[in-house]
């Protein structure tokens, strides 16, 4: 017969109970942004969506989450829908639609993008790119909707 110190059982179970327990209070953590995209032309390619946290890293390559977004299979209607599971905080989302399915947003020579854009907040652009805090919504433990219009620039 096969025994166990008691001291051994319970150091096994308890890095299991706190691995389950963690996943589970992590999950509960998270909230959802609804994204519904509309304006777009056609029915076919991807929207990529980035998610920042900061000002300091506003429209550049340090993202929070970059989610591609296959447009046939999210299309509702007229709209594309996606979900983002982020912790409660403060973001602002950068959205691009990829007519040419080249993975990455075709700018002209003073970098105007040559493909439709959006911005959280349907923010605009003023002399420049649109600014992190006109872009910027809370969100919480509550799911949260960002309906948001493609454009051409």
């Amino acid at each position: 017969m096969l025994t166990m110190r008691p001291g051994l059982a319970r150091s096994l179970l308890l890095p299991a109970v706190l691995a389950l327990s963690s996943g589970t209070v992590a999950a509960e953590e998270l909230g959802t942004v609804n994204v519904e995209l509309s304006g777009l032309a056609q029915a076919s390619g991807n929207v990529y969506i980035a998610v920042y946290d900061s000002d300091d890293d506003w429209l550049g390559e340090d993202v929070v989450m970059q989610r591609k977004v296959v447009i046939a299979e999210a299309l509702d209607g007229e709209l594309v829908r996606a979900a983002l599971q982020l912790p409660p905080g403060e973001y602002a989302l950068s959205i691009y639609y990829d007519e040419n399915n080249n993975g990455k947003l075709d700018s002209n020579f003073i970098g105007i993008p040559k493909e439709p854009v959006a911005i959280s907040n349907n923010a605009r652009p003023s002399f420049g790119p649109p600014k992190y805090e006109d872009a910027v919504f809370t969100l919480g433990a509550e799911p949260l909707v960002q309906s948001i219009t493609m454009e051409d620039i």
